[in-house]
């Protein structure tokens, strides 16, 4: 199977090495997190003594507790060199938490760990490992690293080819004509995440409603609404259901990896709103698959899909932007640098243009803004320090 080091991910976790606290990769199944600690363990190999422990492997199925885990650990430590312990699908391990903190706390250790399901996700796990760790979210490839994996050149073709499959890694072993095979992985990763990790791990009864909650979010990629709204609009459908079991059902899919919340800021008032949020998918892929039986992919919510993914990549903290009742797809946050994006397919039309950039041109302060669009003569444009930018160029 190909492989490659994702070095985004591999460098800062190597940069992140030595301080005392476990490192946990994070992100939805099959998004690369094996691999990434595949790569590291054949990295750092020559630097000390290597634990490598695969809990998909049949082999180490008797490792259930903590207390296995503890045992192995010590059956595998070395007292003369430093030691490496990686440690894939760690939420296998009932308790794991309990040996961790302990091996954590002693010296010339460093512990990773990969895991998928809620709870390596919730704000449970700063207690969990007494505030000792990092997380580190691992994505599907962006890009770029599709480009790479697929041994694509930069294009519109390429860019297509991955607004529609995504960037589950694996899929980069199927040819590129076998779109049933692709569509079968996809199917078979979304059945993963729905049986496991919801259904199983959370006890769903009305799994009917969970899985026409994540075909709903995937149709409604992008577009404001609320727990209540969904409630309303299946209550016209002859299915009342109440607006908290909805608003616990959606915060169950994004605790799966699969499905980002994003909030409203007000960019004048420099508050987040507390109703209405916007969706996003985790795997461009697995939004489209979700909505295959529509005749044609709504590309625009595709491409913002990605811009989002993007811009979480780089480290940004992602919002809504609402200015004066108008709307600004994106507001990216880091540190002190601020910036505003709009995503739009076309701009040649006035309608269009009058919108994307009238909005932006509503902000008035000194932050950059740019619009994100497929339109082939967008690097000509720059209006009013409004910079232009084709998706191709931004997303790679």
């Amino acid at each position: 199977m190909k492989r490659i080091d994702r070095k985004s991910y591999t460098k800062r976790i190597i940069d992140l090495l030595g301080k005392n606290e476990v490192i946990v990769l994070t992100g939805h199944r099959r998004a690369g997190k094996s691999c990434i600690l595949e790569c590291l363990k054949d990295l750092l190999h020559n630097s000390g003594n290597m634990m490598y422990l695969d809990m998909e492997d049949p082999d180490n199925a008797s490792i259930t507790t903590y207390e296995h885990l503890n045992t192995w650990i010590k059956g595998h430590i070395s007292n003369s060199k430093h030691n490496y312990i990686l440690i894939d699908e760690i939420q296998e391990i009932n308790e794991f938490e309990k040996t961790l903190r302990y091996w954590i706390k002693q010296d010339g250790i460093d512990i990773i760990v990969t895991g998928s399901n809620a709870m390596m996700l919730s704000s449970d796990i700063a207690s969990v490992f007494a505030g000792r760790y990092i997380r580190i979210h691992i994505h599907s490839l962006n890009y770029s690293e599709y480009l790479q994996f697929n041994s694509l050149e930069v294009s519109e073709d390429s860019l297509l080819s991955y607004l529609y499959w995504g960037g589950l890694p694996f899929l980069s072993n199927i040819s590129p004509d076998d779109i049933r095979s692709k569509t079968d992985y996809l199917g078979s990763i979304y059945d993963t995440i729905f049986v496991k990790d919801i259904v199983t791990r959370k006890q769903i009864r009305n799994i009917n409603l969970v899985d026409n909650l994540a075909h709903f979010i995937a149709d409604n990629n992008g577009k404001l609404f609320s727990a209540n709204s969904i409630a309303k609009y299946l209550k016209g459908k002859d299915n009342a259901v109440s607006s908290n079991t909805i608003a616990e059902y959606m915060d169950i899919i994004c605790a799966t990896y699969m499905i980002d919340k994003v909030k409203r800021y007000d960019i004048k008032g420099k508050r987040l709103f507390e109703q209405q949020d916007k969706y996003y998918f985790e795997d461009l892929g697995l939004r489209n698959y979700l909505c295959r039986d529509k005749r044609l992919v709504d590309i625009e919510k595709v491409l913002e899909n990605a811009v989002y993914l993007k811009l979480k990549q780089e480290g940004y903290d992602v919002y809504v932007g609402q200015l004066d009742g108008k709307e600004i797809d994106f507001v990216a946050r880091r540190g002190d640098e601020t910036i505003y994006y709009q995503v739009a397919l076309r701009i040649s039309n006035e309608e269009t243009y009058e919108r994307e950039f009238g909005n932006l041109k509503l902000i008035k302060d000194n932050y950059p803004k740019y619009v994100i669009t497929m339109d082939s003569l967008s690097s000509m444009i720059n209006d009013g320090g409004i910079k232009v930018l084709h998706a191709k160029d931004f997303l790679y």
